[in-house]
C-alpha cells in the first residue's frame, strides 16, 4: 500500500471516529434536552393549573362567584388540553364532573361540599401523577446520562486508542526506513557496494531501495572495472620497468622502497635479499641505495663499483605528485601532494 493511501486511511479512520463521537455527543444532549423541556413543559404547567383551582376553593366560600368560577373554569380547560399521564384524563373528566355539580344552581351546600371535596381529591391525583411522572423522566434522564456517558467514554478510548498507535507507530513508520537509507548511503559513501536494501511493504519506500539498489550495483560494477583496469596498467607498467636496461627504484613518501628492477637488484647487489617495503632511513651512511636517496646533484655522475669494476651511473630523479581533491564551500580545490620519488640510473661508463 502506499504511503498515500496508508496515510489517507489512517487520519480518514481517525476522522471517522472524531465525527462519530461529535454526533453521539450531540444526539444525547439533544434527547436530554428534548426529555427535560417535556418534563418541563407538561408535568411543571399541570401542577400549576392544579394549584390555581385549588387556591380558587380555598380562597373563595360556596356557593362560588362567577368570577371565581370563571378563573377555575379557565385553569380546568388549560388542563383538559395538557393530559399526559396515564389516568389523568379520568381524573380530570371527574374535575369537569364535581365542577359541574359545583356550579348549578340546583345543587345543594351538602352537594357542593361533597363536589368540593371530590375536586380536592381529584386534584391531589393529578398532582401525583404528575410528581410521579416527573421523577420518573428524572430517572430516565439519569438513565440517559449514564447511558451517553459509557458511549462517549467507549468512544473517547477507541479515540485515545487510535491516536496511542498513530504516535507509537507513525514516526516509526517514517524514521525506520529513513535510517537504513542513512546507513546504506553512508555504507556507499565507505566504498561498500555490496550493501543492498529490502522493503516488502510495496509503498515508496520499496521503489526507492530498488533505485538504491540498482545504484549499488552500477557503482560496484564500475569499480571492479576500474580496479581491472587500474591493476592491468600496474601489470603492464611494472613489466617495462622490470625490463629497462636502466636502473629503476620507487620510493614512497615514507621513504620505503616500492619496487625495483631488475638492472637496480644487480646494481645494488641485493641478490635473494628482502628490500620491498624497508626504510631507506635504517641504512647505513656508506649504504649505495641511501646514497642514490641522498644525492641532490644529479648533475654529476654517481660512481660505484660494480662486477669488480668502477662504473659511472647518470642518475635522475622523478618526484611522484598525486592528486588530491579537497571540498570546499563554492568549488572544488585540485591540489597535489608529493607520493614518493623514482630514482633512475643509467649506465654512461664502465671502466
Amino acid at each position: 500500500m502506499k504511503i498515500k493511501n496508508k496515510l489517507l486511511l489512517g487520519f480518514g479512520l481517525l476522522f471517522i471516529v472524531i465525527l462519530l463521537f461529535g454526533v453521539v455527543s450531540l444526539y444525547y444532549i439533544e434527547q436530554l434536552s428534548e426529555t427535560s423541556n417535556i418534563a418541563l413543559k407538561n408535568n411543571y404547567e399541570t401542577l400549576t393549573f392544579t394549584r390555581d383551582m385549588r387556591s380558587v376553593l380555598d380562597e373563595h366560600d360556596l356557593p362560588l362567584t362567577p368570577a371565581a368560577s370563571a378563573t377555575f373554569d379557565n385553569a380546568q380547560k388549560k388542563q383538559e388540553k395538557n393530559i399526559t399521564e396515564h389516568g389523568e384524563n379520568e381524573a380530570t373528566g371527574g374535575v369537569r364532573k364535581a365542577f359541574d355539580v359545583l356550579t348549578s344552581p340546583s345543587s345543594g351546600l351538602s352537594q357542593q361540599l361533597e363536589a368540593e371535596r371530590n375536586i380536592r381529591l381529584l386534584l391531589k391525583r393529578i398532582d401525583g401523577l404528575n410528581l410521579q411522572a416527573i421523577v420518573l423522566k428524572n430517572n430516565t434522564i439519569r438513565s440517559t446520562v449514564t447511558r451517553a456517558t459509557l458511549y462517549l467514554e467507549g468512544i473517547g478510548f477507541i479515540t485515545f486508542f487510535i491516536l496511542f498507535i498513530f504516535i507509537a507507530n507513525f514516526p516509526g513508520f517514517i524514521l525506520n526506513p529513513l535510517n537504513r537509507f542513512r546507513n546504506g548511503i553512508h555504507q556507499i559513501s565507505q566504498r561498500n557496494y555490496d550493501i543492498r536494501l529490502d522493503f516488502k511493504t510495496g509503498d515508496e519506500f520499496a521503489e526507492l531501495a530498488n533505485e538504491f539498489n540498482t545504484m549499488a550495483a552500477r557503482l560496484d560494477k564500475w569499480e571492479n572495472t576500474d580496479h581491472t583496469r587500474i591493476f592491468a596498467g600496474e601489470l603492464r607498467i611494472n613489466a617495462l620497468i622490470k625490463e629497462m636496461p636502466d636502473a629503476v627504484i620507487g620510493i614512497n613518501e615514507k621513504d620505503e622502497v616500492l619496487f625495483m628492477n631488475t638492472a637496480a637488484i644487480r646494481i645494488l647487489n641485493l641478490g635473494d635479499k628482502p628490500f620491498i617495503g624497508q626504510s631507506v632511513k635504517i641504512l647505513p651512511k656508506g649504504n649505495l641505495l641511501k646514497m642514490i636517496v641522498d644525492n641532490k646533484d644529479t648533475g654529476q655522475p654517481l660512481k660505484t663499483q660494480l662486477n669488480g669494476k668502477t662504473a659511472s651511473f647518470q642518475q635522475k630523479n622523478l618526484e611522484i605528485s598525486v592528486p588530491n581533491l579537497k571540498p570546499d564551500l563554492d568549488s572544488l580545490q585540485f591540489a597535489a601532494y608529493p607520493a614518493g620519488m623514482i630514482y633512475v640510473l643509467k649506465n654512461i661508463e664502465e671502466i
